[in-house]
């Protein structure tokens, strides 16, 4: 029942992040599943993926009625992202559990930096 009740909450942090900041996916659910559920780095992003379709779904189509959504920019970012994305897991199949955890960490920490600084 604890864990129903972990995945939940993690669920419902993810969901308000994610519509407030455009965030979710790699940035809340792969550290929550890696250290909180003990999920391999592998699993943490599949299930990540998994999970960040329907609150993308839900975040987009409320955020598209308050007027937020630049849907030309979108598709082309999509489009390589769709590609980017078959790169993406090609790469994770084939390096170690370690080394995607570095990569990631190391992503986090710049973007964080970036974040506050600025420009």
């Amino acid at each position: 029942m604890m864990s129903i009740l972990s995945y939940i909450g993690i669920g419902l942090a993810t969901g308000v992040l994610s519509g407030l900041l455009g965030v979710g996916g790699g940035v809340i659910l792969v550290p929550a599943l890696v250290f909180i559920f003990s999920f391999t780095m592998k699993n943490a992003v599949g299930t990540s993926l998994a999970i960040i379709v329907p609150i993308a779904m839900v975040g987009s189509y409320l955020h598209y009625r308050e007027g937020n959504v630049k849907f030309l920019l979108a598709i082309y970012i999509a489009i390589a992202a769709v590609i980017g994305s078959r790169i993406g897991v090609y790469l994770c199949t084939c390096l170690p559990n370690l080394t995607l955890k570095r990569i990631f960490g190391i992503l986090l920490l710049f973007l964080g930096i970036k974040m506050i600084i600025g420009r």
